[in-house]
């Protein structure tokens, strides 16, 4: 629902893999409030702790390296306000330290340009397959139908699982089967 909110959709609950909102949501409005309102940054605080406290860690690392790529690649989400908080304060967030560390080196890699570094979007997802945001093993592979926004899941033996609606989208007041 926050994703939603911020402009963002999770694509993968296993990898943490981040993407912008598909029509008719416009992720272009919603990042420009995220800038201009600073309060959102203490609350994205908040979302990253307590995705490391409940062993959600993965999601923490998509989201941070989401927002990194998109500084470094395409200019957005960009300010200093939030440059400040995901260096000094987001970053911190993750409790376990060799991934602290290892988005640490990227954000400091992306902040000093050196030769030109661009976080591209396929390092993005490189970094999440590399495992730096695993805090449990992928064993299964999610594809999004970009159309209807229906998640496919496909599990270690083979199953299919199907969600009419991705994670993100599931809006308050919708029935969800447990």
């Amino acid at each position: 629902m926050m994703l939603d909110f911020y402009g963002m959709r999770l694509i993968s609950l296993d990898s943490g893999l981040v993407d912008r909102s598909l029509p008719p949501r416009n992720y272009e409005s919603r990042y420009k409030n995220i800038i201009r309102s600073s309060h959102n940054n203490l609350r994205i605080s908040r979302i990253l702790k307590c995705l490391s406290e409940f062993g959600f860690e993965r999601l923490s690392v998509g989201l941070l390296l989401h927002i990194l790529w998109e500084q470094s690649e395409n200019q957005e989400l960009d300010s200093p306000g939030i440059r400040s908080s995901m260096d000094r304060w987001w970053a911190n967030c993750l409790r376990d330290e060799a991934k602290r560390h290892r988005v640490g080196d990227l954000i400091q890699k992306v902040r000093s340009g050196k030769d030109g570094y661009v976080f591209t979007r396929q390092m993005y997802k490189d970094e999440l397959e590399s495992g730096v945001a695993g805090d449990v093993a992928v064993t299964s592979e999610d594809t999004v139908d970009e159309a209807s926004g229906a998640v496919t899941t496909i599990d270690a033996e083979g199953s299919m699982n199907n969600m009419e609606k991705p994670v993100d989208t599931i809006q308050s007041g919708d029935s969800v089967e447990r």
